[in-house]
């Protein structure tokens, strides 16, 4: 069993002092809200049941495509492959994986994931350049907006990023033995600054 780590302290932006010349980030890193974090995945060949399941009782259909979609409840769908679903809730909702255990019946494969995951939360108008430095994907608005989500890399540590607002905020999911190093990585990113070229309005 993996030792309890302690939580991750805010950092605000006034900690990142970067080298003369360079602008220094306007960004926050914390940990992410505390939300149920369930995996769901079913076949394609049973997936218009789960999906009229679910859509009765949040109201919305499991994405095809990377992106997140929000129901009722504040019940978050978020895609995470082919047939694979990450799935929050926020804390004090009914136990999520019981409910969608109940709603797919034998359709679905249900892991409850809050004890192996951990969100850490960056924000702030530099956020998308500082991990830029850190994620090899194109995280211009053009191409990633709000609800768009990506299994990637943050520097040699495996992620999932979604996007929440237009601030921008992102949420990065990450195995929780490996926030620590994430949360390191990305505190050294914002300690270089961003470039002159890169600064948001």
């Amino acid at each position: 069993m993996s030792d309890i780590l302690p939580a991750i302290a805010p950092v605000p932006s006034g900690v990142f002092t970067p080298p003369t010349g360079i602008h220094a980030a306007r960004i926050t890193i914390a940990s992410g809200p505390s939300r149920q974090l369930v995996s769901l995945q079913c076949g394609p060949e049973v997936r218009a049941v789960v999906q009229a399941a679910l859509k009765a009782a949040y109201g919305v259909e499991l994405p095809e495509t990377p992106a997140a979609i929000t129901g009722h409840d504040g019940i978050c769908f978020i895609w995470s492959g082919a047939d694979q679903w990450l799935v929050s809730a926020p804390d004090g909702q009914p136990d999520l994986a019981t409910a969608l255990r109940n709603l797919t019946r034998s359709h679905a494969a249900i892991t409850r994931q809050g004890d192996g995951r951990a969100i850490v939360r960056v924000s702030g108008p530099d956020a998308r350049a500082i991990l830029s430095k850190l994620i090899p994907i194109d995280l211009h608005p053009r191409m990633f907006g709000p609800g768009s989500t990506a299994l990637t890399l943050a520097g040699h540590v495996p992620v999932q990023i979604l996007q929440q607002d237009m601030v921008p905020t992102y949420d990065i999911f990450v195995f929780r033995s490996l926030a620590h190093s994430l949360h390191h990585d990305l505190c050294h990113a914002a300690c270089g600054g961003v470039p002159l070229s890169e600064i948001s309005s």
